[in-house]
């Protein structure tokens, strides 16, 4: 029983979303990352649609300056893109929200989400 005590609040931890680190990520990785194409809309209706992928752009402290941005969670969805081979990111949109997102432990956030596709 004290194992399960242990347990849930490391599981709560990992719940938390986060963008992938870019450590992980070979430098032509970092390359395609940086250049990868992000659209609102499919322009690429023959495209095979590997994965959805999310980017968060996340403040985790009450007492500091909400310092979220579109283009932190952009960079997120690009990464992940990259590291499971897409070519593009398409269908994406973006959600601002200013209070608390319990889901992802944030007091602010920008979270993107988007189809990763392969061209």
């Amino acid at each position: 029983m004290k194992k399960i005590y242990v347990l849930l609040p490391i599981l709560a931890l990992t719940a938390c979303m986060s963008n992938p680190r870019i450590d992980d990520l070979s430098s032509a990785q970092r390359a395609k990352a940086a250049s990868m194409p992000v659209h609102a809309d499919n322009p690429y209706p023959q495209a095979k649609v590997l994965k959805t992928v999310t980017g968060l752009s996340c403040n985790r402290n009450a007492n500091q300056r909400q310092d979220v941005s579109r283009d932190e969670a952009l960079e997120g969805i690009k990464i992940q893109a990259t590291m499971i081979g897409a070519d593009a990111v398409v269908n994406n949109i973006c959600q601002k929200n200013s209070d608390t997102d319990w889901t992802n432990n944030c007091w602010a956030s920008v979270k993107c989400i988007g189809d990763a596709v392969k061209l």
